[in-house]
């Protein structure tokens, strides 16, 4: 349940939109639903909708009866009323017998079963809930405004007419009118009655002047009132309020609203005159005679007292100074409010204030919404303010830290025309606002709290909706005082990102696009842009691309910093990661800009490491369900950004969950990696991006969900928007699901919004009609079999229809009689079906009901609409042939007169023939001076009468071809052209008799109509006669502008030179139609045929699956495109070993080098995933459906040897030759490829470098990761084959690394025997090469950097067979089952990572050993399920016995026994020599003095900055300062277990701290291994005692602690700061002396190597034969000796102490 919200808007014009129960519950009617509002919270909070009727709900009514409380009533334009459980939120019963759009209801305060409605066409329904019965009456034929029935008598129910009339019905007596009051002049909004009966009013003069304006109040005749008398009053839209004695209808009071004044603002347009708009509501203070409450002028609430001689009046709220807690526009319902002495109003300004009638103010405002919620922006100054925008074309800025107020809105509507879609608060100055609207215009509020003033409009518009907003710095940079002024960035519909000037808006803005291109040489066209996000600093912009990349650009040259192609759909949202900490300075123009209030910073406790790590962060949504997050810090970390060649295919994590797009997004701004986003699916998701899983599902919304905010002031707050017209404030600790639905709920929602009106059919489609019944109207129809109402293709949103519409078949319960049976074709049989249906429903209606004269005509009306039919007539004459149309049609008709006519006619021709006088008088029937017919008879001068007045009559006919022929019969038909000409009637015919006057008059009547058929919209047509004139380039021209292109691209081709401008517009127009409409490869087809390969490759690409990419690379490779195919085979190679698709690139015809590369790559990744497969390292699983190439059969086939003789693990070979280099050799062979030639193989290589994934994370996919391996393994192959072997070792030595930081031992494992097939034969071959390969002078340096990487090597080399040499003396049983699904099946699952494997390091095995009580109790090995920084999470188990050895349970992390038989057993099953040889060269490998010493210094390091640590805050207590923030753990954080861990807390240290230490020297300390080097400065002091430990441990004592500290010459730490602060300067000294080959790479810790041996020779020696003993014995000693030697810790030195021989 939400805290808090913004619900939607009351639905306006409606008498009884709103009502409140006895227990507090306010319903009011917003749309189609019921929204209901627990008023008596505090804050009042939302309990639930009703939803059920498909049109707008035009009155609500609650139940008055104590024991029926949570019922209410509801009508609605869709004709039902139903009645509601609001406790449930269901449905309990319903009726349909109103036939027309019900207006208004009331449920009987008297009877609790008795509910009134009345609708449009004047019909009254009394519906009795317990029999389930229901009456009609239709006492006047107008629509029914308002109704209200009487608390007093049961019977009487007040009507109110949209003609001004008020009746008083008696519903007991077959609807007999009582009283027909009149006195109104116009419609009736409201009807209230007096609470009591028998009130008497004081007594008035009669007054006839009730028509002056300086008369407040009017009087009736003196009439003597009753004891029963019942007042009643009314309100019009006259302006006026009367006051009636329901016992003689007359009127005791006339009340005329108040003047407007007060001195506020009003309604907007609003005169104050007599044409201003008014809405008169009424409502009855309970227990209060004479005092009503009334509506009036702009938003007034006016308490009237009737009490007087004279009526008083007092407007509510005229105190309020500000006016914010008094409605502007006028109220449309009066409800009672929590308590008997308040009340609710409803307003067009779309707020809900609750009135005191005591204090006449009010006790709360509540904003309502009236459109979807499209953005929400959080001001940057003051994080609690919330700018809000919405479909009802306004803004609201949302205080919501505002003490007193639960909701503090302001609403911003000036100069905004349409739906507000995007906002975006200025970084730095106070109070500044920018918007965006639908309708493409771009907007500044430079003061909002100046509301009355209209902001600054760009003039520059976007075509189509603006999506997104953005300030950022100018592009590209200007002077400096120019720079210091931000920039607003805009991206709209049609793909365009423009740059407006804030400081001068009148100016054009300018398309980035433009900018873009020139920047980057780019000559190809550039992607669509939908959305543009600055990262916080400025140093860096993002755009979204339609085809689902992503490309980031540097401020503020524009240069193309990387392009991002994971997502595959169009770009939704872009969110960087936010500034945390203390605000930073904000005179720069990419200064971060933080909140600066205390609540704002209060829970900023994060550590500057984890913030610069995560500083370029960038979380994507799309119209796909995943969202994405990048980690840019490769690109952008560094002091000068840098420029990445090929694309990034792969992100940093995905969040899978969601079933539809993905709209908004939003960090957490507490810098806990949290992300919340919104979707389509109605739900909104908070994810851990460092997990990678999902937290907690919102499903508040009922509908899509538009944006979401994640709130600064309080981290367990999210806000988010909807379609459902509500702005919701939830809590995330409240949610009760954690992952989203599984089934998508689109179709529902639009199914929802097509039921409301909120969509309407696709144009072009028409509605389907049953065939049985074509009588039914597609707006309202039922099932004759079951009265089931059909839902409406479209919903009405006005008041007044035809006739014809609503009507259904059912009145007064019973079902409507129509003809079942299909219209016959023939007029007999059609006028018999409808006779026998009009007879059938007749005689049902005189059996249903005998009703008034008025209720019969309703009937009546009701069935003459069902009856229509709705077909045509089938014309039965359709064979025969068209009768030309006479060219004299006057003449036929003077023609054919009567008999006399003609007569007559014969007289007057034989007059004008020969002359004479008429002798015989004509007749008054025969009388007519029409004589032109006559010319027919007569001479020419007649002829050329009767062709004048026939031409004028065809023209006034519009036929002007028939007067054309007139004139060209005349003789004169050039002018009958011209005057067609010039009035734009040309024809066919005219245009071809225009030959008669020459070459010129037709050329020129041809362009004439060309011309004119082009406005007609007949473009072919046109064309052609464009054509007859010689005129090919306009013909062109008119096609092409009217999406004709494939005929204007066949002239062109076939008319106009190559290379013509022309032509090359008519397919470059082409392509972007055919781009718009989805049909890309036809679109690539056009930019091909003007030579433009670069955009049809990105066309042919932009759907992102492997065959796209395969013909966008091929074409590249064809087109000679270099650089887009270097990409594009980055993408292609990726997607296929993504889509395990090794046959496809078997496909490609081209032998291309990059192809070739491809292909090399592709072979090695089937290889590994073959051979991987077959011996059982990963699950078939992954694979859906696996497409291999030939070379998977060779690799199966392959046999297996032993060549290492430490490990004994068998090598799959092919032809005695190891399957890595067979492969390799047979890809040679097949693509003709020198292996010898190191030009060649340098190619090869750069270009797979380029494209391997960029870096890796632990929760990478398993996908992702044998992608990485594969490219790692052929790039130090490739470099072997170079004799480059410092390179080829450091290559293979990254994937050893990656798979040990992933706990992927199986898979080390298998690498190994992959690169290195003879494991310490092979590593002493490199070295050997690497000597032999080199100069005498570079020896040197060949030992130095190579035989470092070559060690670090074989370190982790032996580190893994150490640990399945554990697992070969264990239980294998134990061993954890590798064969795992895929991580997307897992996530499905609800799991987030695959369990991993990992050997103790030495802090958790001391503290396992903190509880041993005697030297049996030995290390256990832990089980890691989700370790972020390599440190493990060991769980201690107790062994019992000497003769028990700890092992893994398949669970993880829980120690199991081994008994002590079968691990004698596996000893003698193993030589013991070789043991010993095999346990002696690991010891000699693994415990490098070197590395130890260096793990040492940084462990010292860090405990000294954890001692700091602890004396800055001890300071910061004494002192009572809060200068670094609040600090999220004051308990003190845990120390970390392991000296790997304790190395890596230095780069995740507080920054604020460092002032305390010196600043000349920077170090290198961990990041990931124990001595990967990372940029961290030497001042970084404090540690994680101020916050929570990363890795999830709890704390430890201050005893314990201190036990892990170093120890000094004293025995114990030190606290002084000034002398931890130079301990640390000889330690940083130390550390530089320490060569960089030693803190460059990569080495497994020495110390936790050791403690392994010295327990696994322990156990080994314990049950090996004798003559073994001794030496296991000795180098356990040995290995003991060097452990306490380098131990980092007092108790790792006892430990070790514990294992020496004595």
């Amino acid at each position: 349940m939400p805290s808090s919200l913004l619900p939607p808007s009351p639905n306006w014009y409606c008498s009884r939109a709103s009502d409140t129960n006895q227990d507090g519950i306010l319903g009011f009617a917003t749309k189609n639903t019921v929204f209901l509002l627990n008023i008596k919270t505090n804050p009042a909070s939302a309990e639930g909708s009703l939803q059920g009727h498909c049109e707008r709900v035009t009155g609500i009514s609650f139940c008055r009866t104590a024991d029926q409380t949570q019922l209410c009533a509801t009508s609605s334009d869709d004709c039902m009323v139903k009645v509601w459980d609001v406790k449930t939120k269901t449905l309990t019963k319903e009726h349909k017998v109103h036939q027309f759009k019900v207006t208004t209801l009331h449920w009987s305060p008297i009877l609790k079963d008795l509910i009134v409605s009345g609708d449009e066409k004047g019909a009254l329904v009394c519906w009795d809930l317990a029999s389930n019965d229901s009456k009609l009456f239709i006492p006047e034929s107008n629509q029914i405004f308002s109704l209200a029935c009487s608390p007093h008598n049961a019977a009487h129910v007040a009507v109110g007419y949209k003609n001004a009339l008020v009746l008083l019905i008696d519903i007991n007596n077959k609807g007999n009118i009582l009283q027909r009051m009149r006195g109104h002049e116009d419609e009736i909004h409201s009807i209230c009655w007096a609470p009591s009966s028998g009130e008497i009013l004081p007594s008035h003069k009669p007054s006839n002047a009730s028509n002056d304006d300086n008369s407040w109040r009017e009087t009736a005749e003196d009439n003597s009132q009753k004891e029963d008398d019942c007042l009643l009053l009314t309100g019009s839209k006259d302006r006026t309020i009367r006051v009636w004695d329901t016992a003689n209808g007359k009127t005791i009071q006339t009340l005329r609203l108040p003047p407007k004044g007060f001195q506020r603002t009003r309604d907007r347009g609003d005169d104050g005159g007599r044409g201003s708009r008014v809405w008169v509501a009424l409502w009855w203070i309970p227990n209060e005679k004479a005092s009503f409450i009334s509506s009036s002028h702009s938003g007034d609430v006016v308490r009237w007292d009737l009490s007087g001689s004279k009526p008083k009046w007092e407007c509510l709220g005229s105190h309020d100074a500000g006016g914010i807690n008094m409605h502007m526009r006028i109220v449309f319902n009066i409800s009672q409010g929590p308590t008997p002495d308040t009340l609710i109003t409803t307003s067009m300004d779309r707020k809900l204030i609750c009135w005191n009638c005591s204090t006449l103010q009010a006790d709360w405002c509540l904003s309502s919404l009236g459109g979807f919620v499209y953005c929400i922006a959080p001001s940057p100054l003051d994080q609690s303010r919330l700018a809000i925008g919405v479909g009802d074309n306004m803004i609201r800025v949302w205080n919501t830290a505002s003490p007193g107020q639960h909701c503090d809105v302001t609403v911003l509507w000036q100069g905004i025309k349409a739906k507000v879609t995007a906002v975006c608060w200025h970084p730095t100055r106070e109070n500044c606002l920018a918007y965006a609207t639908d309708d493409g215009r771009v907007g500044v509020y430079n003061n909002i709290t100046q509301s009355n003033k209209p902001p600054i409009l760009s003039s520059t518009f976007h075509r189509k909706t603006v999506y997104a907003l953005s300030w950022g710095p100018p592009c590209p940079a200007k002077s400096d005082s120019e720079c210091a002024l931000l920039h607003l960035y805009s991206c709209g519909g049609e793909g365009a990102v423009l740059q407006h000037d804030s400081s001068n808006l009148q100016g054009d803005a300018v398309n980035m696009n433009k900018l873009i291109r020139d920047a980057n040489n780019i000559e190809h066209m550039l992607p669509q842009r939908t959305d543009v996000s600055w990262c916080p600093d400025g140093r860096a912009v993002a755009m979204g691309n339609e085809d689902g990349s992503i490309d980031v650009f540097a401020a503020s040259n524009l240069l193309l910093l990387c392009t991002i192609h994971v997502h595959h759909k169009l770009i939704n949202c872009l969110k960087w990661y936010p500034p945390t900490g203390l605000p930073t300075d904000q005179s720069h123009p990419g200064s971060e800009v933080t909140c600066q209030s205390d609540s704002s910073t209060a829970n900023v406790g994060v550590n500057s490491s984890q913030s610069e790590q995560q500083r370029y962060w960038l979380a994507s949504g799309s119209n796909d369900p995943h969202v994405h997050v990048y980690d840019l810090n490769k690109v952008l970390g560094p002091r000068d950004p840098v420029q990445l060649d090929t694309p990034m295919t792969s992100s940093m994590c995905c969040l899978s969950g969601h079933t539809v797009r993905v709209t908004a997004l939003s960090w957490s701004p507490h810098g806990d990696s949290r992300l919340v986003s919104a979707s389509y699916d109605g739900t909104a998701q908070v994810w851990d991006v460092m997990k990678g899983e999902p937290l907690y599902n919102y499903r508040g919304h009922r509908g899509r969900i538009f944006t979401c905010h994640w709130s600064a002031t309080d981290e367990d707050v999210i806000y988010t928007g909807s379609e459902d017209f509500t702005l919701r404030k939830w809590k995330i600790s409240e949610c009760e699901n954690k992952y989203p639905p599984k089934k998508k709920k689109e179709a529902l929602f639009k199914t929802a919004r097509f039921q409301s009106g909120d969509a309407k059919p696709k144009k072009g489609k028409k509605q389907k009609q049953k065939k049985n019944n074509p009588a039914k109207s597609p707006e309202a129809t039922t099932n004759a079999a079951s009265n089931t109402p059909v839902e409406p293709m479209v919903a009405s949103s006005t008041n007044t229809t035809d006739q014809s519409e609503g009507i259904t078949q059912r009145i007064e319960g019973i079902d409507t009689v129509m003809s079942q049976s299909q219209p016959a074709s023939h007029d007999d049989k059609e006028q018999a079906s409808v006779s026998e249906s009009r007879k059938s429903k007749e005689e049902e209606v005189r059996v249903v009901s005998k009703m008034g004269e008025a209720e019969s005509s309703y009937m009546e009306e009701a069935v003459e609409v069902a009856k229509e039919p709705s077909y045509m007539k089938i014309r039965k004459d359709r064979g025969k042939k068209k009768k030309q149309k006479s060219l004299f049609p006057v003449s036929c008709g003077l023609d054919n007169r009567t008999r006399a006519h003609k007569q007559a006619d014969c007289i007057q021709l034989a007059a004008m023939k020969y002359g004479g006088v008429v002798a015989t008088p004509k007749s008054d029937d025969t009388e007519d001076k029409e004589t032109t017919h006559l010319g027919f008879f007569s001479d020419r001068k007649a002829m050329y009468d009767v062709f004048r007045d026939e031409a004028e009559n065809h023209n006034e006919s519009g036929y002007f071809d028939q007067k054309c022929t007139l004139g060209l019969w005349k003789g004169n038909i050039l002018v009958e052209i011209e005057e067609a000409k010039q009035s734009g009637t040309l024809s066919d015919m005219t245009v071809g008799m225009a030959a008669i006057g020459g070459p010129d008059v037709w050329l020129e009547i041809c362009e004439a109509y060309a011309q004119q058929l082009e406005k007609r919209e007949d473009f072919i047509k046109a064309a052609n006669y464009y054509v007859a004139c010689h005129q090919i380039q306009k013909a062109i021209q008119v096609l092409m502008n009217n999406r004709y292109h494939r005929e204007a691209a066949a002239m062109a081709t076939v008319r106009l030179p190559y290379k013509d401008p022309l032509l090359i517009e008519v397919y470059d127009s082409w392509a972007v139609q055919l781009e718009k409409e989805g049909s890309f490869e036809q679109a690539a087809k056009c930019f091909l045929a003007i030579d433009q390969p670069a955009d049809a490759i990105r066309l042919l690409c932009k759907k992102g699956d492997p065959s796209s990419l395969r013909a966008g690379l091929e074409v590249a490779i064809l087109s000679q495109q270099e650089t887009m195919a270097t990409r594009l085979m980055a993408r292609y190679v990726n997607e296929c070993m993504l889509a395990f698709d090794w046959s496809q690139v078997q496909q490609v015809t081209s032998s291309h080098e990059l192809l070739q590369a491809g292909q090399l790559l592709l072979q090695v990744h089937e290889t590994m995933a073959a051979s991987w497969v077959a011996d059982d390292v990963i699950s078939a699983a992954w694979y859906e459906e696996p497409l291999w190439s030939p070379w998977q059969q060779v690799v199966n086939s392959a046999g297996k040897q032993v060549l290492d003789s430490i490990s004994s693990w068998p090598t799959r070979v092919v032809n005695d030759i190891p399957l890595l280099e067979a492969a390799v050799s047979t890809w040679a062979k097949d693509h003709h490829v020198d292996l010898a030639n190191k030009d060649m193989l340098a190619r090869l290589y750069h270009w797979i470098n380029k494209t391997k994934p960029q870096g890796t994370s632990h929760s990478m996919a398993m996908k992702q990761l044998l992608i990485y391996l594969s490219s790692e393994v052929i790039l130090g192959h490739l470099s072997v084959h170079m004799n480059d072997i410092h390179q080829a070792a450091l290559h293979w030595l990254q994937a050893m690394v990656t798979c040990h930081n992933m706990g992927e031992y199986d898979i080390a494992k298998a690498l190994i025997t992959l690169i290195l097939p003879k494991g310490k034969t092979s590593i002493e071959d490199l070295r050997q090469k690497a000597l032999f390969d080199q100069t005498s002078e570079d020896v040197t340096e060949i030992h130095e950097k190579t035989g470092a990487v070559l060690s670090c090597l074989e370190a982790y080399y032996s580190l893994t067979v150490l640990y399945y040499l554990w697992w070969d003396f264990g239980s294998r049983s134990m061993k954890p089952d590798k064969k795992y699904s895929n991580t997307d099946i897992s996530q499905e699952d609800g799991t987030n990572s695959i369990p991993r494997i990992t050997v103790s390091l030495p802090d958790t095995v001391i503290s396992s050993h903190e509880h041993m009580s005697d030297d049996n109790k030995e290390p256990s090995v832990a089980h890691e399920s989700n370790s972020v920084n390599g440190s493990t999470n060991a769980t201690q188990a107790d062994q019992p016995d000497n003769d028990q050895l700890t092992g893994l349970s398949r669970t993880g992390g829980i120690a199991e026994t081994v008994e002590k038989e079968h691990l004698t057993s596996c000893v003698n099953r193993t030589n013991s020599a070789s043991l010993f040889a095999k346990l002696e060269y690991m010891s000699q490998v693994l415990l490098s003095d070197s590395h130890a010493k260096f793990a040492q210094l940084k462990h010292k390091l860090a405990t000294i900055q954890q001692a700091v640590a602890r004396l800055v805050a001890r300071h910061k207590e004494k002192d009572s300062t809060q200068r670094l923030g609040a600090v999220c753990d004051k308990s003190g954080a845990v120390h970390e277990r392991d000296a790997n861990s304790e190395a890596m807390r230095t780069n995740d240290e507080d920054a604020d701290a460092s002032e305390n230490a010196d600043k000349n020297t920077d170090i290198s300390c961990p990041k990931e291994q124990s001595n990967t080097v990372s940029n961290i400065d030497e001042t970084t002091l404090i540690s994680s005692d101020d916050k929570p430990s990363s890795s999830g441990d709890t704390s430890k004592d201050s005893t314990e602690s201190y036990k892990l500290h170093p120890l000094t010459d004293e025995g114990q730490s030190s606290d002084n700061l000034l002398e931890l602060t130079a301990t640390l300067n000889g330690i940083l000294k130390d550390i530089a002396h320490i060569p960089v080959e030693i803190k460059e790479h990569p080495f497994p810790e020495p110390v936790s190597s050791a403690m392994t041996l010295v327990y696994f020779t322990k156990q080994a020696a314990r049950v090996s034969k004798e003559e073994s003993h001794g030496q296991l014995s000795d180098l356990r000693s040995k290995i003991a000796t060097w452990g306490h030697q380098h131990s980092l810790t007092e108790q790792m030195k006892c430990k070790f102490s514990k294992y020496l021989v004595k």
